[in-house]
C-alpha cells in the first residue's frame, strides 16, 4: 500500500502539534462564546448592557496588545505559550462558580489579555516551526482550520449547552487550554529570545512601530486593514437586523454563520492553491469587489423588498466566505514576509490592534445610521465603501508583486537537561542558499538587518527594494513572476551593485547597449 501523504508544513512536528493545539484552542473559544451569551441571559437574566459589558471585556484587551507584544519578544514563545494557557485554564475554570456578571466579565478581561498575548506567542512559533517557504502554505492550513470551526463550533456549543449546563461547558474549555500546555511542552523548537531584552521598554516597543511604518508595503496594509475591517463591521454587527429584514427566521443567524465558515474554507484551500503566484494587493482587491458587489445586492434587496428564497441567500453568504478568504489569507502572509522573527510580536500586535480600534467604533455608527437611513441604505453604504475601496487598491497598490518567503532567525536549542522541562528542541538550520533542486527561489536564509541601538545598518524589506529599483528606473512591471522573485531575494549589497552597473551602462552612452525589452533572461531591467 502506498503511504499517506501529508500535506506540506503538516509533514513537520512542531507544526503538527501547533495546529493540533489551535485547533482545540478555536473550538473550545466557540464553546465558551455560546455558554457564556446563555449564562448570562438566561440564568442571570442579563439585559443589553450585560451583555455589552462581557463583550467590552474581550474586546479591550485587543488595544494593549502592541505594549504586552514587546514582553513577548523578550521570552521563548514556547515558555509564553505553556504559561498563558495554564493561566487561562485556571480563569475559565473561574467561570464554573462565577456568582454573577460583574465577576465573570472580570475574568474574561484578564482572560481575553493572556489570549492576546498567547496569540502572538503562536505567531512566533510559527514562523520557527515550518521553513521561511513554508509559511504561506502553514497559514493557510491554519485559516482552513479556523473556518471549519466556525462551521462546527457554534452547532457543537448549542448542543452541549441543550444537554448540559453552561458551567459544565466552561469546565471542558478549560480541558482544551490544557491539551495546549500539553502540546507546547511537546514543542522541540522556539523562538530566541529578544537580543535587545537589555534595551530600555520604550525603546523596543518604538522598533515595532519604526518597522511597520518604515515599511511602505506595511503601511499600505495597515491602512488598507483599517479601513476594510472598519465598513465589514458596519453590516457585520447589524446581522441580527439583516436577516429578518431578508424575510428570514432569526434561527438562520446560525445558518448564515455556518454558510460564511463553509466558504471560508473552501476559499482558503483555492487561495493554498494559488496565493504563490498571485499579487497580494490585487488579490486583496479582488476580494472586496466581490464583497462589495454581494453587501449591494443584499442591500437592493431590502429596500425593495425583494423575496427571494432563503437556500438563495445562504449561497450567496457562501460566496461571501469564499470571497473572503483572500484577504484573511493574504493579510498574514504579507505580514510574515515582511517581519523578521524577532520582530513578530510587536509588528503583529501593531497590525491586528488597529483594526480592532475600529472594530469597537463602528457598532455605535452602524446603530445610528439603522437609525437614520435604515438597515438596507446602511448595506449599500458599506456596499458602495468598499466598491471603491477595491477600486483605489487595484490601482494604488496591485502592482506590488507576490510576496517572497520570510526570512527567520535560527530556532534557539533548549538543553535536554537542567532547569528546563527537559523536552528536546529541533538544531538551529545552517544559513545558506537553497537547494538548487528545491523549487524555492535561490537565496540566503539568514535574518534581514534590523536597525538595532548604536547600530547603522538597517533592513530593507521587499518593499524597499521594489522602490528602490523603479526609482532609477527599472521596468519591474515587463518582468515575469520567476523574475520578480529573484529580484525580492537580493540583498541591499547586491541591489546597489545592480544600480552602480545600472549607471555605469547608461554613462557609456552609445557605446555600451543594454540588454533588448525582447531578451527573456532580464532585457525588463534596462
Amino acid at each position: 500500500m502506498s503511504r499517506v501523504r501529508v500535506p506540506g508544513p503538516l509533514a513537520g512536528r512542531d507544526f503538527r502539534l501547533l495546529y493540533s493545539s489551535t485547533v482545540v484552542s478555536g473550538l473550545g473559544d466557540w464553546l465558551d462564546q455560546v455558554a457564556l451569551l446563555v449564562l448570562v441571559t438566561t440564568v442571570w437574566h442579563g439585559g443589553a448592557g450585560d451583555l455589552a459589558l462581557v463583550v467590552a471585556a474581550s474586546m479591550l484587551p485587543l488595544l494593549a496588545t502592541p505594549f504586552l507584544a514587546v514582553l513577548v519578544d523578550r521570552r521563548q514563545s514556547r515558555r509564553v505559550l505553556i504559561l498563558t494557557d495554564l493561566v487561562q485554564a485556571g480563569l475559565t475554570l473561574g467561570l464554573v462558580v462565577a456568582p454573577g456578571v460583574y465577576w465573570a466579565a472580570g475574568l474574561v478581561l484578564v482572560r481575553s489579555a493572556l489570549g492576546s498575548v498567547g496569540g502572538l506567542a503562536g505567531q512566533i512559533q510559527l514562523r520557527v516551526s515550518v521553513p521561511p517557504d513554508g509559511v504561506q502554505a502553514a497559514t493557510v492550513l491554519l485559516q482552513t482550520a479556523m473556518q471549519s470551526v466556525k462551521i462546527l463550533g457554534p452547532a457543537l456549543g448549542g448542543l452541549l449547552v441543550a444537554f448540559m449546563s453552561p458551567r459544565a461547558v466552561f469546565a471542558a474549555n478549560a480541558c482544551t487550554f490544557l491539551v495546549g500546555v500539553i502540546t507546547a511542552r511537546a514543542l522541540r523548537s522556539t523562538s530566541s529570545p529578544s537580543r535587545n531584552a537589555d534595551l530600555h521598554y520604550f525603546k523596543e516597543l518604538g522598533e515595532g512601530f519604526q518597522h511597520v511604518f518604515g515599511s511602505r508595503l506595511l503601511r499600505s496594509l495597515l491602512f488598507v486593514m483599517c479601513s476594510l475591517m472598519f465598513v465589514v463591521f458596519l453590516y457585520d454587527s447589524m446581522a441580527a437586523l439583516i436577516v429578518p429584514a431578508l424575510g428570514m427566521g432569526t434561527s438562520f443567524i446560525g445558518y448564515m454563520v455556518s454558510a460564511v465558515g463553509l466558504g471560508g474554507v473552501v476559499g482558503s484551500l483555492l487561495m493554498g492553491r494559488f496565493a504563490a503566484r498571485l499579487r497580494p494587493f490585487l488579490t486583496v482587491a479582488g476580494s472586496v469587489l466581490a464583497i462589495g458587489c454581494i453587501i449591494v445586492a443584499i442591500g437592493f434587496a431590502i429596500v425593495h423588498e425583494i423575496r427571494i428564497d432563503s437556500a438563495v441567500w445562504l449561497c450567496v453568504i457562501f460566496l461571501l466566505g469564499i470571497a473572503s478568504a483572500g484577504i484573511l489569507v493574504t493579510f498574514p502572509s504579507v505580514v510574515h514576509s515582511e517581519t523578521p522573527v524577532e520582530l513578530t510580536g510587536r509588528v503583529w500586535a501593531l497590525m491586528n490592534s488597529a483594526p480592532a480600534v475600529l472594530n469597537v467604533l463602528a457598532p455605535v455608527l452602524a446603530a445610528a445610521l439603522v437609525v437614520w437611513i435604515g438597515i438596507g441604505n446602511l448595506l449599500l453604504l458599506a456596499g458602495a465603501a468598499l466598491l471603491l475601496a477595491a477600486v483605489v487598491v487595484a490601482v494604488r497598490l496591485g502592482g506590488v508583486p507576490p510576496t517572497a518567503p520570510p526570512s527567520t532567525a535560527p530556532p534557539s536549542t533548549a538543553p535536554k537537561s537542567g532547569a528546563d522541562d527537559g523536552v528536546g528542541r529541533a538544531e538551529a538550520p545552517t544559513p545558506g542558499p537553497a537547494p538548487l533542486n528545491s523549487g524555492a527561489p535561490h537565496r540566503e536564509t539568514r535574518a534581514p538587518r534590523v536597525k538595532r541601538a548604536g547600530s547603522s545598518t538597517e533592513e530593507i524589506t521587499m518593499a524597499d527594494k521594489i522602490d528602490k529599483l523603479a526609482e532609477a528606473g527599472f521596468a519591474l512591471n515587463d518582468a515575469n513572476d520567476a523574475q520578480q522573485a529573484v529580484l525580492k531575494s537580493l540583498t541591499e549589497d547586491e541591489i546597489d551593485v545592480l544600480l552602480s552597473v545600472k549607471s555605469r551602462v547608461e554613462a557609456a552612452g552609445s557605446d555600451v547597449e543594454g540588454h533588448s525589452v525582447s531578451d527573456p533572461s532580464g532585457g525588463y531591467l534596462w
